[in-house]
């Protein structure tokens, strides 16, 4: 498919080699390939700036805003992930069922609510959690719920989408592009939420809760639904044509290859 696609940059020696890689990797920014890069490249920015890691990584901390003591931080920090593995659990149903794009909206709407409740009530109560016990808990109980809405739509759709979008000689390469994207924004999480915490309280649940609402809508203008249809059938979902082409090529290599098998054999019996 390469040869087919970069014709001049066969042949041998290692600047043709690195020109035919470098090709590859821009082929998934052109037209055919690019929507289904930038949906790739989306739900790994997405699925970090819902605020996942910034909870999974710093939940005691978040916890503690919350008016829990440490140890109770460090058995909720434990129960968080749990939650967040039945939440997981359930998309081995639901992704075909659902559908993708339902759960990626639907997940937003949930996350993005969980968010705005918990800012309301730590931006209430938080100068004085030993006289709002109550309100404490109800922080925490939708900090769970969260987690359980997150495990069960943006948790494993944005792994498992990119895999079935992207045409089959720039697959390797477009989930790649969709990992690293995740795996960056995941790095600058990790960095803003500290100080996002320390300084504004309550406003990092606000900054998240915005996030969420721009994944849900993000989701409904650019996410196309894939459920029911097979990796063949993702042209007629994007529009386009890249995959037929490629298995138009793929055939005719492999009629000419079965006309050279007939020909050797003819000659041999000859």
């Amino acid at each position: 498919m390469n040869k087919e696609k970069h014709p001049e940059l066969q042949g041998g020696g290692k600047k043709n080699a690195i020109l035919q890689e470098l090709s590859s990797w821009a082929d998934c920014f052109r037209s055919g390939c690019w929507r289904r890069t930038h949906i790739g490249v989306g739900l790994g920015f997405f699925q970090q700036f819902v605020g996942i890691n910034a909870l999974i990584y710093y939940s005691p901390t978040l916890f503690g805003t919350m008016g829990l003591d440490t140890s109770m931080q460090l058995i909720m920090s434990g129960v968080l992930n749990i939650i967040q593995l039945v939440g997981v659990t359930t998309s081995i149903w639901t992704m075909d069922v659902v559908g993708r794009r339902k759960l990626l909206m639907g997940g937003a709407a949930l996350m993005a609510l969980s968010h705005i409740i918990i800012a309301v009530l730590v931006g209430l109560f938080s100068s004085d959690w030993p006289a709002h016990k109550a309100e404490g808990w109800t922080s925490v109980a939708f900090l769970l719920f969260y987690m359980f809405s997150f495990g069960a739509t943006w948790g494993p759709i944005p792994w498992a989408l990119p895999s079935e979008i992207f045409p089959s000689s720039l697959r390797a390469k477009g989930v790649a592009l969709s990992t690293c994207s995740n795996w960056l924004n995941n790095f600058i999480i990790g960095l803003i939420t500290p100080p996002l915490v320390q300084d504004t309280g309550y406003g990092a649940y606000v900054f998240f809760a915005v996030f969420c609402v721009l994944a849900g809508l993000w989701t409904f203008f650019f996410v196309p639904e894939t459920k029911g249809r097979t990796l063949e059938q993702m042209d007629h979902v994007f529009k386009d044509n890249s995959s037929e082409a490629e298995k138009e090529k793929r055939a005719a290599i492999e009629a000419q290859l079965i006309q050279a098998q007939y020909e050797t054999a003819h000659r041999e019996f000859a």
